[in-house]
């Protein structure tokens, strides 16, 4: 059955039997790393049979290992290790995108969905800081990821650009 009813009251229940008030901080966080993910999805769908596909699939397996482990907060394990950090740098590393500005979204609706994925994602960090200074039991490795992932979407999104139409960048100097 697709549904329970369990969660009808306005409470989630998480790994471990918890009941948390569906609009908890907790709660927020994994539901801004599983909208990121589905803009992944998208952004996956719309870059049919690219070569970014594997790496966008991984991503969202990281994902969904991030919010079981925000969802079971009492495992001492954490679920999510220095691995997946380490295949994200180095993915960076090798893609070499210099940062020239500020990038307008919009050259390509891949692309657009990524960098979409991209402030999901700067929003669920935001909010795992937010849980981790309010004390919550948390893998220091949460936040780095979501801080390198973001960095990534911002890469990848200007990796699947490249082969577009000119990307319009704005430079930090002419902001001022």
């Amino acid at each position: 059955m697709l549904y329970t009813g369990h969660g009808d009251g306005g409470f989630t229940r998480l790994i471990g039997g918890a009941a948390l008030p569906k609009c908890d901080r907790r709660l927020e966080a994994i539901g801004a790393l599983d909208e990121a993910q589905a803009h992944l999805g998208l952004a996956r769908a719309l870059l049919h049979a690219t070569a970014w596909n594997p790496a966008i699939s991984r991503v969202q397996a990281d994902l969904r290992l991030l919010m079981a482990e925000l969802a079971a907060p009492e495992t001492p394990d954490a679920f999510l290790d220095g691995a997946h950090l380490a295949r994200l740098e180095a993915e960076l590393r090798a893609w070499d995108t210099p940062f020239r500005g500020f990038v307008t979204p919009g050259e390509g609706v891949g692309s657009a969905h990524l960098h979409v994925a991209r402030a999901v994602i700067r929003r669920a960090e935001r909010q795992v800081v937010g849980l981790a200074q309010a004390g919550e039991t948390l893998s220091p490795l949460v936040i780095t990821y979501l801080n390198r992932l973001s960095s990534w979407l911002f890469a990848l999104a200007f990796q699947v650009d490249a082969g577009e139409a000119d990307t319009v960048h704005i430079s930090l100097t002419s902001v001022a």
